[in-house]
């Protein structure tokens, strides 16, 4: 007997509907990705006509905008592609939720930092 006939009827739709869920919530991981992105290419690009002092102070320095800013498109990929390890699982759910969490955070930093 399969895993699939030995599980009662609500536990299969309680099972496709966690699955649903997790892949939704991993695809959406790429338009906040391209999101924080363009944000972040938007933020540079208002400081390029900037001569000031004062603009040289401005955003999180070169090595944590280059973490924050190329960072972005690697999360949806990864967490995609722990997803197909991941997604039957029971907390399988909890990958594309942290991939959502880690892309808020990549954007509220730069949003603060700019």
């Amino acid at each position: 007997m399969t895993e699939s006939q030995a599980l009662p009827t609500d536990a299969k739709s309680e099972r496709r509907t966690r699955t649903t869920m997790t892949w939704v919530l991993a695809l959406l991981t790429v338009p906040a990705a391209i999101a924080v992105f363009l944000y972040g290419m938007g933020a540079v690009m208002s400081m390029a006509g900037c001569t000031n002092d004062a603009c040289a102070n401005q955003g999180p320095g070169e090595f944590w905008f280059g973490i924050l800013f190329y960072g972005a498109p690697v999360v949806p990929v990864v967490t995609i592609a722990v997803s197909f390890i991941t997604a039957r699982m029971r907390y399988g759910i909890l990958v594309p939720v942290i991939g959502l969490a880690l892309l808020a955070i990549d954007f509220v930093i730069l949003a603060l930092t700019f």
